[in-house]
């Protein structure tokens, strides 16, 4: 499994009722291949390479939530999600010192929930 760093960027839509700004999701640039996921203020992106397969791993400290997206070039929605919704939920899956792990294995850890 390979870390990458990928161009990611923020795709909205104009809402007609409003005139405001809706944010859809966000779009990852890799191999000329787009892929849209959810990710929000505050989250910190980590996104890895193995074989044909791309996962992406997104953290929020501050709200205690943390989700795994699992892709498949060159599909551009993941083919599978885990989302963890409460800092227990994260304890629960990775262990109470989570936070000493590196992103890697926390993605290793967490495929094997995807399946």
């Amino acid at each position: 499994m390979t870390a990458i760093k990928p161009t990611i960027k923020l795709f909205t839509s104009q809402d007609d009722d409003s005139n405001g700004i809706h944010i859809n999701s966000l779009i990852l640039d890799h191999g000329g291949n787009n892929y849209q996921f959810q990710g929000g203020t505050h989250d910190t992106i980590h996104v890895f390479t193995q074989s044909i397969a791309l996962y992406v791993l997104t953290i929020n400290k501050a709200l205690g939530t943390m989700g795994l997206h699992a892709f498949m070039a060159p599909e551009p929605d993941p083919i599978n999600t885990f989302y963890m919704h409460t800092p227990k939920d994260i304890k629960e899956t990775l262990g109470a010192k989570w936070e000493h792990l590196s992103p890697k294995r926390i993605v290793e850890k967490l495929i094997n929930c995807l399946i």
